[in-house]
């Protein structure tokens, strides 16, 4: 008893009461008013021997009623189990085959309604023919139109209903747009079905009035056109609105959607429940969202392993081997002491010692407007004007030594920094399979060797008379000369240049 109640607590839970209880009543009004248009409404002399009770006919008709209703309740059931089976597991069952019954729930629903209107049409035909073969006629085709509007009606109203278990069975994978018919074809049968086929009814009316099928006194046809024009005021408003909504719902979707992404919320999706033109456009919306977080996410690991400023311009154009002369500034950042270092710690502790120091690295070039252009070991190589045109860039990259000089104390790693800044031929160097990005020229060999000797200066940070002339005034203030010297390699002499005391910097 409990595992019932637990069943019953989860049916009432979902959809399906509701769906059962609109498609059963939809039938069921059907019925009840092609039955009273047939008896009361067409102008038949022979219906005046049919009756509601008391009859065969009437006998027969409410043995069928209750039999049909029963019929058409266990078929159901049992064609639409598998869904009902899958929504308490959805691990246990071929998702395929459930996603193909769920979108053709609509359709089937569909059949099953026509397939019991079938029989009873025939029940009620031949009843007919034995009271007249004229009178068999009329009831044949006034409940084959009734049928035709039920039928249609069901749809898409069952289509509406089952939206939220398709949306569940399409959330993963969406791969036939042919599983309900195209929105032109489903939009025209809607509007021929629920607003024309009363109006043939009224023209048949008039038609069979001619051929003598009906009486002709006088206004006898009025209650059945009347009757006719009403039906098809309520079935065509009925319709349309199943109609609109069946096209606007997913449409105004899409635009809360593109809202959504507009607003940076980038892991919208859209449920997928339509199988026809419209389940096209909402599972090419959701792929096309997982391609752009895709794209960004490769954006996102690319900069990491580049530098965003690189990754940017490399998704923008397409990268090609060779360079240009580009004016920048460079920062030479060495560590010092690392190998001894590497002998007393484990390298667990020296792999944290340098990812804590080239964080505080990264973040003051980053903040300089600057680009960390390689990693080399236990130094790194900051580059300020190039990929991206920077103006100033040699105040920017003497700002961001600087700064390091103030930023890295108290960490476990030291560094000398140099800094130097002139023409260098900046672009892709390496194979058409493989090449990165780098910058090579006078400008990074010199602040290679400033960093050698600034490992050895007060303050460890150095650049020379060349570089800090090119800065602005301001940040000119900020150093102070000292000798010169010739760097190795170079034959010539190389005038240095050092950041004054914080406390004198302060007064500028």
């Amino acid at each position: 008893m409990e595992r019932i109640w637990r069943g019953l607590k989860w049916l009432w839970g979902t959809s399906w009461p509701l769906y059962a209880a609109i498609v059963l009543g939809t039938n069921v009004a059907g019925a009840l008013a092609i039955m009273l248009f047939v008896r009361f409404l067409i102008p038949v002399a022979e219906a005046d021997s049919l009756t509601l009770t008391g009859s065969d006919m009437g006998i027969v008709g409410i043995a069928y009623f209750i039999v049909a209703v029963v019929v058409g309740a266990v078929v159901t059931f049992l064609l639409f189990r598998p869904v009902l089976d899958w929504q308490r597991n959805p691990d246990g069952h071929d998702p395929n085959m459930v996603r193909n019954l769920v979108m053709r729930i609509p359709g089937l629903q569909t059949s099953i309604v026509v397939v019991v209107w079938m029989f009873g049409i025939a029940i009620a035909s031949a009843t007919a023919s034995r009271v007249s073969p004229r009178l068999a006629v009329v009831v044949s085709v006034s409940t084959i139109m009734a049928c035709m509007i039920v039928a249609i009606l069901t749809y898409v109203q069952a289509a509406r209903l089952v939206r939220p278990v398709a949306a569940s069975a399409l959330a993963r994978r969406f791969e036939d747009s042919t599983l309900e018919p195209p929105i032109a074809t489903r939009l025209f049968a809607i509007w021929f079905i629920t607003t024309g086929m009363p109006l043939v009814g009224v023209l048949l009316l008039y038609w069979g009035q001619r051929h003598d099928f009906f009486t002709n006194e006088p206004g006898a046809l009025m209650p059945a056109v009347t009757a006719l024009a009403v039906t098809a005021l309520v079935t065509g408003i009925i319709g349309t609105v199943f109609a609109i909504m069946s096209v606007v719902d997913p449409i105004k979707e899409l635009q809360e959607a593109i809202n959504r992404v507009r607003r940076g919320e980038s892991d919208t999706q859209v449920d997928i429940y339509d199988g026809s033109e419209i389940g096209v456009l909402q599972a090419g919306f959701n792929e096309m969202m997982r391609g752009l977080n895709e794209r960004q996410r490769v954006r996102d690991i690319f900069g990491r392993y580049v530098g965003i400023e690189v990754a940017q311009k490399a998704l923008e154009e397409k990268p090609e081997l060779g360079g240009e002369d580009r004016k920048v500034a460079v920062v030479f950042v060495d560590v010092i002491g690392s190998t001894t270092f590497a002998v007393d710690h484990s390298p667990e502790e020296v792999v944290q010692a340098l990812n804590d120091f080239f964080e505080v690295v990264v973040e003051v070039v980053h903040r300089n407007k600057g680009v960390i252009n390689k990693f080399e070991g236990d130094a790194a190589l900051a580059v300020f004007g190039a990929p991206i045109a920077l103006h100033d860039a040699t105040s920017h990259a003497l700002q961001a030594a600087r700064e390091l000089r103030e930023q890295l104390r108290g960490l476990q790693l030291q560094a000398g920094v140099g800094v130097a800044s002139g023409h260098v031929v900046a672009g892709h160097i390496g194979g058409s399979d493989r090449f990165e990005y780098t910058v090579i020229g006078d400008a990074v060999n010199a602040a290679a060797r400033l960093t050698e000797l600034a490992k050895d200066t007060p303050g460890q940070v150095l650049t020379n008379a060349a570089t800090l002339s090119a800065a602005n005034e301001v940040e000119q203030q900020r150093w102070t000369l000292m000798k010169s010297i010739e760097l190795r390699g170079r034959n010539r002499m190389t005038q240095l240049a050092r950041p004054v005391r914080a406390t004198l910097a302060d007064r500028y």
